[in-house]
This record gives structure tokens, sequence and C-alpha cells, in this order.
């Protein structure tokens, strides 16, 4: 298959997990979601075809029916994802739940999804967070770079942008003497920057205590000169990303990391000063990749308090 339509046109659930009589039911509202979602590539679109069958096959078993707009719901997503993926990484069930919340805004109109994020003027365009299924496939790139250099420069801002949203400037000045472990918990490891302290990721700690290992005394992305016109970009010029994945912008890890770590229990307060500077634009962006709490109504009793 070469194309998202040949793709529509040939997937074939396997027979042992979904019943071919119900497959033929499922079919027509599993291709029209799925391709309103327009999507470019052929892995995207294979992998959110069989994610959107098996919710389809899920919303039929459970007597929603098949009609878009009455099962394509936040909250039949969520209530989907938590009573059945429990068996999944919580990596897969991320990958799961944004093919499932991206084809759900795609197919439906008046279903109560977190609008896409609108195009700015000007040339500062905040371009959304990566999917996972991108963040994986950054990762194994980083790790198959065709020397040690360029391993080091991709891993160094994989980690810094991705777990704990260091800004470009940043990157350049970031060494071990910055990170340090909470006095209180081991568990907790923070970059201290100029501006502010942030936490690193629990999933990324084991990444950055690496890095800061091999490279005790230089900065973490490599050594450059501070008086170059573009020292980052000198550095991550040579290197390569697969063409299947999106441009790589390190800025874009940013917005990665902030989408993270909004769906934690912190606060806007708290997120502000871990976060530095952020515009409202950013949020924006970013808010339709923050998985919401709609199952059960939760958002609301949340806000009242309750």
């Amino acid at each position: 298959m070469t194309t998202p339509e040949e793709v529509f046109a040939h997937y074939r659930p396997r027979p042992h997990l979904v019943d071919p009589a119900v497959w033929t039911k499922v079919r027509p509202s599993a291709v029209e979601a799925t391709r309103a979602a327009d999507y470019v590539s052929v892995a995207s679109a294979l992998n959110a075809m069989s994610a959107v069958t098996h919710f389809l096959v899920w919303t039929h078993g459970q007597g929603l029916g098949l009609e878009l707009e009455k099962c394509f719901l936040p909250e039949h997503v969520e209530h989907y994802c938590a009573s059945t993926m429990q068996s999944l990484s919580p990596e897969s069930r991320s990958t799961r739940r944004g093919y499932l919340r991206r084809v759900g805004r795609a197919c439906t109109k008046d279903a109560p999804w977190p609008a896409e994020p609108k195009p700015f003027s000007g040339n500062n365009t905040i371009l959304p967070p990566y999917t996972p299924e991108e963040v994986e496939g950054f990762w194994k790139a980083a790790e198959a770079q065709s020397t040690p250099l360029r391993t080091r420069v991709a891993l160094a801002m994989l980690t810094l942008g991705l777990g704990a949203g260091v800004q470009p400037g940043e990157m350049l000045r970031v060494t071990a003497d910055h990170v340090s472990i909470h006095p209180d918990d081991h568990r907790l490891m923070v970059i201290r920057l100029e501006s502010r302290t942030t936490p690193v990721l629990a999933k990324y700690t084991n990444r950055l205590r690496d890095l800061c290992s091999r490279y005790p005394e230089e900065p973490l992305v490599g050594k450059h000169r501070p008086t170059a016109k573009d020292p980052l970009g000198t550095l991550r010029q040579d290197v390569a990303w697969p063409g299947w994945l999106p441009r790589f912008r390190v800025s874009r890890l940013r917005t990665t990391w902030m989408a993270d770590v909004l769906t934690l229990d912190l606060r806007i307060s708290e997120f502000m000063v871990i976060a530095g500077n952020v515009s409202s634009k950013s949020l924006e962006v970013i808010a339709p990749d923050v998985p919401g709490r709609w199952e059960g109504d939760a958002y609301l009793f949340k806000g009242a308090g309750l």
C-alpha cells in the first residue's frame, strides 16, 4: 500500500480480533471517519484505521451505534481508552488516544471536541506538539546517527526539549552542573536555568543522567562557538532525520513538553513558573492535544470543585 486511499480499500482487521460480520457493519463508518482526518502518511493512516475500527467495534457492542456524531464523543473515547487499554504501555495508550481524538475532531461537527488551533499571522508560527508516534521516531533516529557527535547532539536536544521544555537558546548553556537531584526525593531531577528551575519529566531522567555522566564538563548538546551566528543550527545541521517524520524543530519539542506537563496535576501558576515565558498563542495551540477529562462529565465536577 502506497497511499492512504489504498489503506482504506484494503485494510482488514484480523478475524480473531474482529468478527467478519461485525467488520462488514463497521467498515463504512471506519473509512469515513479516518478519511476525514486527512492523513498523508500511509503508516499513520493504517494506524488510525486500526484504532478507529476497534473503537467503533466497541461502540457497536456498547449499543452506542455507528453514527459518527453520536459515537465519536470525547467522553466515549475516554471511556473506551480507560476500559480497554489497561494492558498497553502508557506510550501506546497515548498514541491510540491521539489517533481517536484527531479523527473525532475531523469527522464530527457538533461533538464537543476542542477546536483545532488557528494559524497566526507573522513569521512566528507556533506548531502543535509532536505525536507520540513521531516522538518515538525521533528517538530511534537519534540513536541511529552515523557518528557519535551527531548522536550526542540529537539525544541532547530531544532530552532537554522533551524532558524539560528547554528553549533553543538555553540548550547551548546547559551542562551537568545545571542538573541536580532534589535533596528531599531522589526521584526528582531538576535543571537550574538562568531564569527558572524546571523539573525533568520522570520518563526522561535516565537519559539526562546518562548525558551528564558522558559529558560532565561540556555543554550537553556539544562544544560550539558562542559567538557564531546560529551555534545550535551549526551543531544540528548534519543530524539526519527520516523522511517520513515531520520537520524537526527544537521549539516544537518544547510545545510537546508543555502538552505532557499540562496533563499532570499542576496549577497554571506553577506551570508558568517552570515553563518561563509562555504566550497565550502557545497555550491555544497545545490545548487540543491535552486530553480532557470528559468521561462522566469529570471536567464539570473539577470545575465546580467537587
